[in-house]
């Protein structure tokens, strides 16, 4: 089982690298066949199938990921239950970047919520839901006091 929770946790990691700076198709790839993406922050429709899966991931890089710079997601304290060939987990979210438009850094806060499915020894994401609970600037660096 640990081998499992380790596997997983990478198909966590390939994620935030894919959706950085990968392809549609490398993010579609860590989805099944049949798997779900379900972008709550957005309101959107889910995506049901790595095509429509990949398509999405498509328009979000030519429409987000193109207007900023320094993109970078990172998952913590992933939450990991492994029952046979499924499992699921809760992971926080943490992204950054930097809008071209204003120059100024942007971090977004959420959860992802998975369940996973081991196929052909290998894992895949089933049904990934995405929640963003909140995005700000962050606060202007202090400035150094002189003489010190």
């Amino acid at each position: 089982m640990t081998e499992d929770i380790v596997a997983i946790e990478q198909v966590l990691y390939r994620y935030c690298h894919a959706v950085d700076r990968g392809t549609a198709d490398e993010v579609a790839a860590l989805f099944h066949e049949r798997g779900t993406l379900v972008p709550i922050y957005s309101g959107e429709a889910p995506r049901q199938g790595r095509s429509a899966i990949r398509e999405w991931y498509a328009t979000y890089m030519r429409d987000f990921r193109s207007t900023v710079d320094h993109l970078r997601h990172c998952v913590a304290s992933p939450a990991i239950e492994v029952s046979g060939n499924e499992a699921t987990a809760r992971t926080y979210l943490i992204a950054d970047c930097i809008p071209k438009s204003t120059g100024k850094p942007v971090i977004v806060a959420g959860l992802y919520e998975d369940r996973f499915v081991k196929d052909g020894g290998r894992w895949y994401f089933a049904d990934r839901r995405i929640h963003v609970f909140h995005s700000m600037e962050p606060p202007k660096a202090a400035q150094p006091v002189a003489g010190r």
